[in-house]
């Protein structure tokens, strides 16, 4: 099952890079839009110096901006706005997870320990083992 499969870094990043930096969603799944929203909240909220937000914040944030994101690309290769936000809130708590168990030295939510973007690009690193 999806929700079982370990979260794949790269893809990930990947699908970010080209939601967000190069601003070209077209041939990305619903899915892989939520999860490029999922890390641009998780590196806004760790470049913003911010820390002690709950999980819960975190995921509610990441479905709002996976809900913009499908909205501004026009939709998405497949899948539907559900799926966006799914998979949003699924990279959340996988990524969440993942820093936790991944001998990642804390949460992402670690604030100043999580060394703001490096921090989550090194945890980021951790994951793709």
């Amino acid at each position: 099952e999806d929700h079982e499969k370990p979260i794949n870094e790269d893809e990930v990043t990947d699908a970010h890079r080209k939601a967000y930096d190069e601003g070209n969603t077209s041939g990305l799944s619903a899915n892989s839009l939520g999860s490029a929203a999922a890390l641009q909240v998780l590196k806004q909220f760790t470049s913003g110096g911010k820390s002690g937000g709950s999980q819960t914040e975190l995921i509610s944030m990441a479905m709002a901006e996976a809900t913009k994101l499908f909205d501004k690309s026009g939709g998405a290769s497949s899948g539907n706005k559900q799926d966006a936000v799914n998979g949003a809130a699924m990279t959340v708590m996988k990524l969440l997870v993942q820093s936790k168990f991944g001998g990642g030295g804390g949460s992402i939510i670690g604030g100043a320990q999580s060394g703001g973007l490096s921090g989550l690009m090194s945890l980021a690193s951790q994951f793709a083992k």
